[in-house]
């Protein structure tokens, strides 16, 4: 039929011109990981759709929630490879619709197959209702919600309202929660008749923990919205409660990670009180959270032995940006993410409170992608750097009001400069080729100077490379 070839014809032009748009990038040096996937939509509104039909046999997972989702998307990824299946993910981190078509047209035919066994898609919380409508996941895997990007995403409760509608939609994705985010197992809440609920969790934990942590988002019952009890809080309303009436209660772990234990920056743990242990060298509880979630969603999806699953997640590697360790000038780098008062504060306690010493940049731009709202510096728990003893320098468009957070945060004689060109020239001029550096910048801070530092090592690679 006539309207058929026009669709087939349309389609393959959506798919060429997205290999085309990125062969382009490539060639010019530039990222534009979701550039070809907009072009391509342009064409085709439905090529995403028709992107996963009659491809990927052995399931699609979609992976959200606020922190953690290209960290947790990677260690999945570093699972299915070292078991040898083969997979499609946006692995630079564009999480929206243009990233995902992207990824799957770079790895299909000019027909739309790919040859992959499995598809996994970090997806921006925003997006999940209309991407999980589009391309209606095998597997749902839901990490954490924390308040975040007010200005683009609204209220937490919004946001699991928008998830709650969805899943009653999906008839047939299973969803991996995590149980001790009131919030995110409430999803599952009353479902696990309906559809098959997995929920991973944290066992005990006892570290160091910051005292001026007031990022408590979801504290309240979200069916009667009366405040939650306690019997442990790990960090921000993370933790083991339940509600007044007991009839919301964290749900019991189906995995749990028991006995954890932190020496430096390598943290252990085993699953379920199994003998096998997990010996994590990206440290931080959050980590631990998302070792959890990729071990679970590969239990649900492929049920593979636990041996090949640990042994893939003790030798994980930090995604882009992610507590990445760089090299600039002889200089040892670390490059820590910032984007919310939660993700700050694990910063700060995983990193600044054991190692005091250090330069300490911040870079806070306030583009888009970061979230035009800089409120969040105020909540986060930087009074806890009172004692810190290194040298503290700020950066970005907001400089200046990373500045005055940190003045009053009791922190004096923060240099500012706003350039990232004058910024990196005088963390040369206070350091040596001898000195460690921690860097936090906000996102697109964070692609920038890392572009800067990667081109200035012959070495490191773009994070799309």
């Amino acid at each position: 039929m006539l309207s058929d070839t026009i669709e087939l014809m349309r389609s393959l032009l959506a798919i060429l011109a997205a290999k085309t748009a990125f062969r382009i990038n490539r060639l010019t040096g530039t990222g534009g990981t979701s550039l070809p996937g907009v072009i391509a939509q342009k064409i085709d509104r439905d090529i995403l759709q028709k992107l996963v039909n009659n491809n990927f046999p052995r399931g699609i997972i979609v992976v959200t929630g606020t922190n953690g989702k290209t960290t947790t998307t990677k260690m999945i990824a570093d699972i299915l490879e070292a078991n040898a299946v083969s997979y499609v993910h946006n692995r630079t981190g564009s999480n929206m619709e243009g990233g995902l078509i992207a990824s799957m047209a770079m790895e299909s035919n000019i027909a739309g197959k790919v040859s992959a066994e499995v598809g996994i898609f970090e997806v921006d919380e925003a997006f999940v209702p209309k991407i999980c409508r589009a391309i209606k996941p095998d597997i749902l895997l839901v990490n954490n919600l924390f308040r975040d990007q007010l200005d683009r995403y609204g209220e937490l409760d919004r946001i699991a309202k928008n998830f709650r509608d969805l899943i009653e939609e999906l008839d047939s994705t299973q969803l991996v929660l995590n149980a001790d985010d009131p919030l995110v197992a409430s999803l599952g809440y009353e479902l696990e008749n309906k559809k098959k609920v997995t929920y991973f969790g944290i066992g005990d934990y006892i570290g160091p923990k910051l005292a001026h942590d007031r990022t408590a988002d979801s504290i309240f019952d979200p069916f009667t919205q009366e405040k939650l009890y306690y019997t442990q809080q790990y960090f921000s309303h993370m933790g083991k409660y339940r509600g007044k009436s007991g009839a919301f209660r964290r749900p019991k772990p189906d995995y749990q990670a028991n006995n954890l234990k932190q020496s430096g920056l390598t943290i252990e743990f085993n699953i379920n009180n199994s003998n096998q242990l997990v010996k994590l060298n990206i440290p931080g509880i959050f980590n631990v959270y998302n070792s959890m979630a990729a071990y679970s969603t590969i239990k649900v999806a492929l049920n593979f032995e636990d041996d090949l699953i640990i042994k893939a997640i003790s030798g994980a590697s930090a995604a882009f940006g992610r507590s990445e360790v760089l090299n600039y000038n002889g200089r040892e780098v670390l490059l820590l993410l910032i984007k919310n008062p939660t993700g700050l504060n694990q910063v700060i306690q995983t990193y600044l409170l054991s190692e005091n010493d250090r330069l300490l940049v911040f870079i806070i731009n306030d583009n888009y992608a970061d979230g035009r709202d800089i409120s969040w510096l105020w909540d986060s728990a930087l009074e806890d750097l009172s004692k810190y003893k290194g040298k503290i320098m700020v950066g970005g468009s907001r400089a200046d009001d990373m500045a005055l957070r940190l003045k009053y945060a009791g922190k004096k004689d923060v240099l500012s400069e706003p350039n990232e060109e004058l910024l990196l020239k005088l963390i040369l001029k206070h350091t040596t080729k001898r000195s460690k550096i921690f860097i936090l910048p906000t996102y697109t801070a964070m692609l920038s100077v890392r572009g800067k530092i990667v081109a200035s090592d012959e070495v490191l690679k773009e994070y799309w490379q």
